[in-house]
């Protein structure tokens, strides 16, 4: 029994490194899946911002197509210069 028991305890040191290294794993694919939420949001947030880009040129362009170009810096938007 005793003999037995120190063959448990013997074991342990190895037990212990077995989990840390299974910890350092975990750890590791949790730090990569993080990586790639925080990468698909920022392309997200990209594409958002490009297409409100694409979305204010396009509008911009319609306007100019109309004639209705935005004002003219530090005016009114009348158009008469005051």
């Amino acid at each position: 029994m005793i003999t037995e028991l120190l063959s448990a305890l013997r074991a342990v040191p190895k037990i212990l490194d077995a989990l840390e290294r299974i910890g350092n794993v975990m750890t590791a694919q949790m730090a990569a899946q993080r990586k790639g939420e925080k990468d698909e949001t920022v392309d997200r947030l990209i594409d958002l911002a490009r297409e409100r880009r694409q979305q204010r040129l396009s509008e911009r362009e319609a306007r100019r197509v109309r004639g209705d170009s935005d004002p003219a810096p530090g005016g009114d938007g009348r158009g008469d210069g005051d």
